[in-house]
């Protein structure tokens, strides 16, 4: 079963639309998808239309999106949200808006789509992680919505009885998610980033760079757990895209570049795989059991570095005023 893994990388996300049209030009479709964060809500898109149409459709809005239609007001306007103790920069109405527009009619729930979709979320009291899209009746906006609540430009998501934030906190690249759900041959998506160019001196630069020091270890695992399964069976395709990694989050204004450079390194990528192509390998049993193993060492250690997340985002609102949680509008039945 081949399965495409979308990571987060917040306005970077047009990297991914190119990527993903390059290999669908290629032939290279799915059977299942996997999301985070920003790539939760690619992922989504290519599940409802998993074709050429599908992706030049989405492709095509990230070269026209603009920064209002995500964090809407000025920076007045995040500051006296912060001071006034709303607990984050933005409110997350926009967004919403955003990814209703992106969904075809009458799709709205996990069951309504064409492949079958898989999105991360954290769960903001135990940071451990959440993986929507085992019930076919979730709405598929909530799972958008929680695994993109990212503080502190969005306020953390109420779901039913939960409080979910950013799935990139648990889990930024979910190959280990993919795996357990059966996937056989991942095409991963990763939004990386370039340390060099992670902005410095301001708060805001400096806790950046705070998680994307955490983060870092969390893909550490995960690239290894690549290189195990690459003497399985299993078979990783992983295209890292690392431009303008020291860029504003919301900044869309180089938007149609980044699509550019998403469909370069795809199809760069698509190149060097044919001049490499190898004879499949016959899968040793002790590797696979290898495998299992780093799977639950995987998710435990992103566990505990999500709590560590969670925790230090808890210990920095636990100074504000309990901030009010916009309750998820119903949407009705298609």
């Amino acid at each position: 079963m081949r399965a495409f893994v979308f990571s987060g990388g917040a306005n970077r996300g047009s990297l991914q639309a190119g990527a993903t049209l390059a290999l669908l030009e290629a032939g290279i479709t799915p059977d299942l998808v996997v999301g985070s964060s920003v790539g939760s809500i690619n992922s989504a898109v290519l599940a409802c239309n998993p074709s050429l149409d599908g992706v030049r459709e989405i492709a095509e809005r990230w070269k026209t999106i603009r920064s209002d239609e995500i964090f809407p007001g000025n920076s007045a306007v995040a500051m006296w949200r912060l001071l006034r103790g709303h607990g984050s920069l933005h409110d997350n109405r926009a967004l919403r808006r955003f990814i209703l527009s992106l969904l075809p009619p009458g799709t709205r729930r996990f069951a309504d789509l064409a492949v079958p979709l898989f999105v991360t979320a954290t769960r903001y009291r135990t940071g451990e992680m959440h993986l929507f899209g085992h019930d076919p009746q979730e709405r598929i906006i909530d799972a958008l919505m929680a695994s993109c609540a990212v503080p502190p430009y969005l306020p953390p998501y109420q779901y039913r009885d939960e409080l979910y934030l950013d799935g990139g906190f648990v889990s930024n690249l979910p190959i280990s998610a993919a795996v357990e759900l059966g996937a056989t041959e991942i095409w991963a998506l990763e939004i990386g980033v370039d340390a060099a160019a992670m902005p410095t001196g301001s708060v805001f630069g400096t806790l950046a760079r705070s998680v994307e020091t955490l983060m870092r270890l969390q893909m550490h695992r995960e690239r290894e757990l690549v290189q195990l399964m690459q003497k399985t069976g299993i078979v990783v395709h992983h295209i890292q895209m690392l431009h303008y990694s020291g860029m504003d989050v919301r900044n869309f204004s180089h938007s149609p570049a980044l699509m550019d450079l998403g469909y370069a390194s795809a199809q760069a990528y698509l190149g060097e795989r044919r001049q490499l192509a190898t004879a499949a390998v016959p899968t040793p049993t002790p590797v696979r059991i290898k495998v299992g193993a780093a799977l639950r060492t995987t998710m435990a250690t992103q566990t505990s570095l999500a709590r560590l997340r969670t925790e230090a985002i808890r210990g920095l609102w636990q100074r504000r005023r309990a901030m009010p949680v916009p309750l998820p509008i119903e949407e009705p039945r298609p």
